[in-house]
């Protein structure tokens, strides 16, 4: 038995963490001058902590909602919307970029129709005016427009192959109206179908008041009676204003080369002109729970080459499109007859049609949490070393309040005259009367200017202790013991200046709180004074 998973549940779930990081306090830790190596554990996460070098608050207004990116690209083929067909992970839709259209930003077209899988050769260029903004290129295929995303909001959040859903979109929007657009009607068949005929012509005066039309035609028609009673006429006037009609009765005067054509309908009051063209061919019939669908068909050389539609109706959920049988010269049942009905099939669109809901419509699975560096934070952590690890931690605890917390340095200083016997990315420790280790950090930076040594990556067993006494008052989770001096990796003694609490800074981070939500170690970064990053984390579910 088959089991699936639906987008929806990820998109949801997407939703639910974003508002969830909206809500909440999620940074960014940097951590670890030594590897990481995060595994999906308790010791892990702690360790991860444990190391923490500096954190950045992620802003509210840099978690985004994330598709991937899947650039124009002439020659390309993308996959068509089809209400049968998963879409996840596929290339329904595509991004034009500045240098392929005329807005100098980034569109987002989802991709109604392939033209059979072609390879594409002219992008969607975006017209305000256009209606229901759905655009049918030289190269056959249909594109809607979803959104843009401008210059700016490209280059700050697209990240390894993913762009952000923008502009005034609603999260979690209701639909109104219990259905759907007809999104397409694709052709199961369209080089076998065969023995539909087109004819064309023009009206040569004005419609009478009961649907009737005089019309000329090009070739000679059927002499029979109601030989296209019950397919479609189509009337375009000079200005281009079309109407489509259900033919009743037909009669044909070879004599005069016209015919006399009744509608169900009223062409005077529709305002068909009396030098309207026409197009006659059979009727593409819309059945289900909605309505207002109309769809008329291309033919080429008696084939049903593709089916426009005119109207794709609304209220939708389910919906059976047939071409109905001409009356006459078309038996496909009828084994001496080339005629081979074409298989048509009616795609429905997503919820309140294309567009309306674009997280769940472009398959959103992903999110970005986006942090960065910049000049004034760099002044406010270590502008030296290296790190290996980044990584998400939700709601970490402070022992001061500060509500404008945006940034945090994570090491601990420590003014002291014998910084020359230290050197970066040596130990030091603390021991206790029976000399075991109690204390053991990491000399992350030393300043020269300002005697001051700048350790991370502090642990120990035990709480600070000021004369035996727990000084939770200056920073009861660290096993820094503030009354003891510290030993280099020779055994050598670093005396902290004194008074020690004068001359010892630690950070307001209360260690190993907060929830770690990812970690990811890679190849030793280093920190300069000059360091601007970037930290674009895309998650997904």
């Amino acid at each position: 038995m088959a089991e699936v998973l639906n987008t929806s549940f990820k998109s949801d779930t997407t939703r639910l963490f974003v508002g969830d990081a909206v809500a909440n306090d999620y940074y960014l830790f940097v951590s670890g001058i030594t590897n990481v190596d995060p595994v999906n554990s308790i010791k892990s996460d702690n360790d991860f902590l444990s190391k923490t070098l500096f954190g950045k608050k992620v802003a509210t207004e840099d978690t985004r909602y994330m598709i991937r990116y899947y650039p124009w690209n002439t020659g390309d083929i993308y996959v068509q919307y089809d209400d049968t067909v998963d879409l996840e992970d596929e290339k329904f839709y595509a991004i034009v970029g500045p240098t392929n259209n005329d807005t100098g930003d980034y569109k987002v077209y989802k991709c109604l129709f392939n033209n059979y899988d072609s390879q594409v050769t002219t992008a969607p260029n975006y017209d305000p005016s256009t209606f229901n903004q759905i655009y049918e290129t030289a190269d056959g295929y249909v594109w809607k427009y979803m959104y843009s995303i401008t210059l700016i909001e490209f280059e700050a959040y697209n990240a390894l192959g993913y762009i952000p859903i923008t502009g005034d979109f609603e999260v979690n929007p209701t639909p109104t109206t219990g259905g759907s657009e007809i999104s397409d009607i694709f052709i199961s068949n369209k080089d076998t179908n065969f023995g539909y005929v087109e004819e064309r012509g023009g009206v040569i005066q004005s419609p009478f008041p009961d649907g009737t039309l005089i019309v000329q035609t090009f070739t000679e028609w059927s002499p029979i009676a109601n030989y296209y009673s019950g397919q479609y006429i189509y009337l375009t006037n000079p200005n281009d204003v079309t109407n489509l009609y259900e033919i009743d009765t037909y009669t044909y005067n070879a004599v005069l080369s016209r015919a006399e054509i009744r509608v169900k309908g009223d062409p005077a009051f529709d305002g068909v002109a009396s030098n309207a063209s026409f197009k006659i061919f059979p009727r593409i019939q819309i059945l289900g729970d909605g309505t207002g669908a109309l769809a008329i068909p291309r033919i080429i050389d008696g084939r049903i080459n593709s089916i426009d539609l005119l109207n794709r109706g609304s209220g939708y959920n389910e919906a059976i499109a047939t071409v109905v049988d001409p009356a006459y010269d078309f038996d496909p049942e009828d084994q001496t007859t080339v005629d081979v009905r074409a298989e048509i099939r009616a795609v429905i669109s997503p919820k309140d049609g294309h567009g309306f809901d674009l997280i769940n419509e472009l398959k959103c699975k992903h999110f970005l949490l986006y942090a960065y560096i910049t000049g004034d934070d760099n002044n406010q952590i270590g502008a030296t070393n290296t790190y290996n690890g980044v990584g998400i931690v939700k709601n970490p605890e402070f022992s001061v309040v500060d509500a404008e917390r945006v940034i945090f340095d994570n090491r601990i200083a420590i003014v002291t005259d014998d910084f020359i016997k230290l050197e970066v990315n040596t130990i030091v420790t603390q021991l206790d009367v029976d000399g075991r280790n109690t204390f053991e950090a990491t000399v992350h930076e030393i300043d020269e200017t300002s005697n001051t040594v700048y350790i991370a990556e502090y642990s120990g067993p035990y709480p600070s202790l000021v004369d035996g006494v727990d000084a939770g008052f200056l920073k009861a989770d660290l096993a820094f013991d503030l009354s003891k001096n510290l030993l280099n990796a020779t055994g050598q003694t670093i005396v902290i200046n004194s008074p020690s609490v004068d001359n010892i800074v630690t950070s307001d981070y209360v260690q190993r709180t907060g929830k770690v939500y990812y970690q990811e170690d890679f190849f030793p970064l280093d920190r300069v004074e000059l360091s601007r990053e970037e930290f674009k984390i895309v998650l997904e579910f």
